[in-house]
């Protein structure tokens, strides 16, 4: 008796110094960047780049649908054991000129220029 008790007091303890640990939300920035917990910059989320472009029904569904293309045809390659290290690597960057080659045609010009302004510079 005195031993489960002895357990129930412990793990009420344990539990309540567990729900006192403080986490830090992020701040975010007005920017594509903001600043994480490691002092890093941190890049935009996609919803958060397709919300300010202020996508019409009909450009979501095809960016959708472009998405889902691109992420099948992109696990396709990463799949293929026939191809090199290399040959994968071509081939995603070929894809991904070609995801953006028909993003632009999905896209009114001004916001494509808003979606590669919010893009990060390593691409």
């Amino acid at each position: 008796m005195k031993i489960s008790l002895l357990a129930f007091i412990v793990s009420l303890i344990s539990i309540s110094v567990s729900a006192q640990i403080e986490r830090k939300p992020v701040a975010r920035a007005d920017s594509s960047y903001a600043i994480n917990a490691n002092g890093k910059p941190d890049q935009q989320s996609r919803k958060d780049r397709m919300r300010d472009l202020d996508l019409t029904r009909e450009q979501k569904g095809k960016m959708k649908e472009l998405r889902m293309s691109g992420k099948a045809a992109k696990d396709a390659i990463e799949s293929n054991a026939q191809l090199s290290d290399a040959e994968k690597k071509k081939q995603l960057r070929d894809l991904q000129k070609g995801q953006l080659e028909k993003m632009q045609t999905i896209l009114t010009p001004e916001q494509f220029e808003k979606f590669k302004a919010s893009k990060p510079n390593n691409s």
